[in-house]
């Protein structure tokens, strides 16, 4: 500062003014229109990853219930050859005889029983 008071007194006003001035803005060098287009960008970003997650959550849904299809598929063809072989056991003829003689009580037909046809 100045050795002179009154210098000092001038300068400490304009100090004070100067603090006390508001601040002048300075516009925004892309304007409001680069402001539209900067939110649209972020919108139409987020968007697209919102549509990017729920394609991918579509595709694993989609891959569980085709993996959880050949799973079911596996079971009922093995069911299926189970119950094909089960059915094979049981047209045998031994497996016939024997249970028509044990459960059923039948035995074999007399010679008399039988009937031969033309």
């Amino acid at each position: 500062m100045p050795r002179n008071l009154a210098l000092r007194i001038n300068t400490l006003g304009h100090d004070l003014v100067s603090r006390n001035r508001k601040v002048s803005r300075r516009p925004w060098k892309w304007g409001r229109t680069g402001l539209t287009a900067l939110v649209v960008a972020v919108l139409g970003a987020m968007l697209a990853s919102l549509i990017l997650s729920y394609a991918d959550l579509q595709y694993l849904t989609v891959n569980s219930q085709i993996s959880q299809a050949y799973e079911d598929q596996k079971y009922q063809q093995d069911m299926n050859r189970k119950l094909r072989i089960e059915l094979s056991n049981l047209k045998s003829i031994s497996i016939l005889e024997k249970l028509a003689v044990e459960t059923y009580g039948m035995k074999p037909p007399q010679p008399s029983q039988v009937i031969y046809l033309p």
